[in-house]
């Protein structure tokens, strides 16, 4: 009897231990803990599913709008972002009251009316492969809070000088990562034991300039985003404790954009806009700081496994990921791992360089061919301190697998929220095809609109309407010098004011002091018929009279001439300025909109799309030509994209103006 009421007081007693959470590992504290509300009248829940891989201290980007979430709780006014603060909540008690956490403002975010933006916060610990957990955000409209302060698990540094270049230094507990600002390419990935895993240098080759990642665009098509390179812009867009968001863009023609978040323990990559050309995914760098051909491996997310010195050149099987290891870093050795988002069947190719001193690895990479087409496209990569594919695997899984997030309620287009101007040393006037709004900027099609590169904001420059122009009028051919604004139209125009009669679809008017004038009459310098209707007018860099035609002209003087040439009128006489057919590369194109720069530079669009060497595009888009020559079958140029109208939120055009 004695022995039973031993056993039964035991059993209470354990129970009684588990119940207060003394005993047995305890998931959660046995008491809830205080809220981090201080006063908060509004709330938002969360609920995060590791969604199939397990994750460790995960950061969590959840895309939201609070507007219409305070607007749903009864609420009104503008959010106070200082109010913000997030708990980890199980069964209606809170079990997590420091959430780590940053909100960054999408680029169009307005407190009152809009205010959108990814919150981003920290999923602490480990979270088994299919867990669910559930997070709440307090927020408010008052004045009177504090925002919380976290340590800065991402810290980065602009405008740091690296290897002679302007850089972004940013350093976590996993790395530390030099990017080259002008470049747009990672020059330096420093790791706990202070190896360079890329070591970018100025020697000629693999040994130094041949190094980095991404190295994504081939210098046939550009060489956007390579360390050691100026040929694109870079802006932080947001910086705080759990990432940074950056972007680069190339500088020519804006056609490329790459945005990079940077999170504690891996970088992701998001390519945003795509220019004409193919591109890959390269990692070029030093495993452990040198290429050791016989020492260091690679590995594939199917086990599939060699050593540097030998080569890959089939497509990687199932999911796209690699690990790159140094057996001797650390303690245990160090791998670098490499993660392509979509799985695709093109090659991902494998060699060391001829110098066997850097790796040449790429997603979609076969030898010299570049492979990826298509958005969107993500990469991730990262160290671990592993070197087997069952350790390393799920590492790199719960990087870059998405998680399943209830409590979104937004959907923010760009990847890097924040400001999202990227400026441009030039502004662009151009006249749409049809009444439309650009960015919330009414714009009709007798209006010339502004993109003022500097702001990156349209606004409308010379309103038709307003200066008198009747509604049928439609601008085709467009140029601006000065404070005078020269125009000609789609079809011939009455009533166009202080010009008399008709103004043929071969004019030109001028606009100059609120007055109409009659600046080109091209009936009478030759332009009679319907196919040399005027649909392109520039100014050389003498201030001569620049055209191209609807379609061939006869005019005194000069050969039958074809829509993708430019002629110059000079006082009375004509002579070939560009000739689009012979040697320039554009018989197949019909020229219709044009400018010349102060140094001689030609940009062009064309009524369809164009090919020539060095640039591909459409009728959205505008190219430019740097001649070695001009003239009458003579012309040779130098092409390059410049300016693609549908980056910029104009679906198209008629006419258009660098400034």
């Amino acid at each position: 009897m004695k022995s039973r009421k031993k056993w039964v007081f035991l059993i209470s007693m354990f129970a009684f231990l588990l119940a207060t959470g003394l005993v047995g590992g305890a998931a959660r504290p046995a008491a809830a803990l205080a809220s981090c509300n201080t006063g908060q009248r509004y709330a938002h829940d969360m609920t995060v599913t590791a969604n199939g891989s397990a994750r460790t201290d995960k950061p969590v980007e959840v895309r939201l709008n609070l507007t219409p979430l305070l607007a749903g709780q009864g609420g009104s006014g503008g959010i106070n972002l200082n109010s913000l603060c997030v708990d980890e909540i199980d069964g209606g008690s809170v079990v997590a009251n420091n959430v780590v956490f940053q909100f960054d403002p999408a680029s169009d975010y307005n407190a009152t009316s809009k205010a959108r933006g990814i919150l981003t916060f920290l999923m602490e610990g480990s979270t088994a492969a299919n867990a669910t957990r559930k997070y709440r955000l307090h927020f408010d409209t008052d004045s009177g809070f504090s925002a919380p302060s976290f340590a800065d698990r991402v810290q980065l540094t602009d405008g740091v000088a690296h290897k002679g270049y302007a850089s972004l230094r940013i350093v976590t507990d996993a790395a530390e990562y030099f990017y080259h600002k002008p470049g747009g390419g990672f020059a330096t990935l420093i790791d706990k034991n202070n190896n360079d895993w890329i070591s970018w240098n100025t020697a000629s080759g693999g040994a130094g300039d041949f190094r980095g990642i991404p190295n994504m665009v081939h210098p046939n098509d550009g060489g956007f985003f390579h360390p050691g390179r100026n040929n694109v812009t870079t802006t932080v867009l947001s910086d705080g404790p759990l990432k940074a968001t950056f972007k680069s863009v190339s500088k020519v023609n804006t056609a490329w954009e790459v945005v990079w978040d940077v999170f504690p323990n891996y970088a992701r990559m998001t390519v945003v806009r795509q220019g004409t050309a193919n591109f890959w995914w390269l990692y070029e760098g030093t495993p452990g700081g040198l290429l050791e051909p016989a020492v260091d491996r690679l590995t594939r997310s199917d086990g599939s496994s060699i050593k540097a010195s030998g080569t890959w050149t089939t497509d990687i099987p199932g999911d796209e990921w690699i690990f790159v290891t140094d057996p001797n870093v650390g303690a245990n050795g160090r791998s670098l791992y490499l993660a392509h988002h979509l799985n695709d069947n093109k090659v991902d190719g494998y060699t060391a360089d001829g110098s066997k001193s850097m790796t040449i690895f790429g997603f979609g990479r076969s030898g010299n061919q570049r492979l990826l087409n298509t958005l969107p496209q993500q990469f991730t990569f990262g160290f671990v301190d592993q070197t087997t594919v069952g350790a390393v695997g799920p590492v790199v899984e719960g990087a870059y697998k998405p998680l399943s997030i209830t409590g979104e309620n937004d959907a923010i287009d760009d990847p890097g929220s924040g400001p999202t101007c990227s400026p441009l040393p030039y502004s662009v006037y151009a006249s749409p095809k049809k009444n439309l709004s650009i960015n919330g900027v009414a714009v009709a099609d007798e209006d010339v609109a502004k993109y003022e590169g500097a702001t990156c904001e349209w606004s409308v420059a010379f309103d038709g309407t307003a200066a008198g122009l009747p509604g049928t009028a439609n601008v085709d051919a467009l140029a601006i010098a000065g404070n005078e604004i020269y125009l000609s139209f789609v079809a011939p125009v009455k009533n166009v004011p202080g010009i008399s009669g008709i103004v043929d679809d071969s004019d030109v008017v001028r606009y100059s002091g609120g007055t109409f004038s009659l600046f080109f009459d091209g009936s009478a310098y030759g332009l009679t018929t319907d196919a040399e209707d005027i649909d392109a007018i520039a100014f050389d860099t003498g201030g001569k009279l620049l055209v191209s035609t609807l379609g061939a002209y006869i005019v005194p003087g000069l050969h039958k001439g074809l829509d993708d040439d430019l002629i110059r009128f000079d006082a009375g006489n004509w002579q070939v300025y560009f000739d689009g057919s012979h040697y320039a590369g554009l018989g197949a194109e019909d020229i219709v909109g044009a400018d010349v720069a102060a140094n001689g530079n030609i940009y062009l669009s064309v009524l369809d799309a164009f090919s020539v060497p060095g640039a591909k595009g459409n009728a959205t888009d505008i190219f430019q030509c740097v001649p070695s020559n001009l003239g009458y079958q003579s012309t040779q140029c130098a092409y390059g994209l410049m300016w693609r109208s549908s980056a910029f939120g104009l679906a198209g055009f008629n006419a258009f103006d660098i400034e």
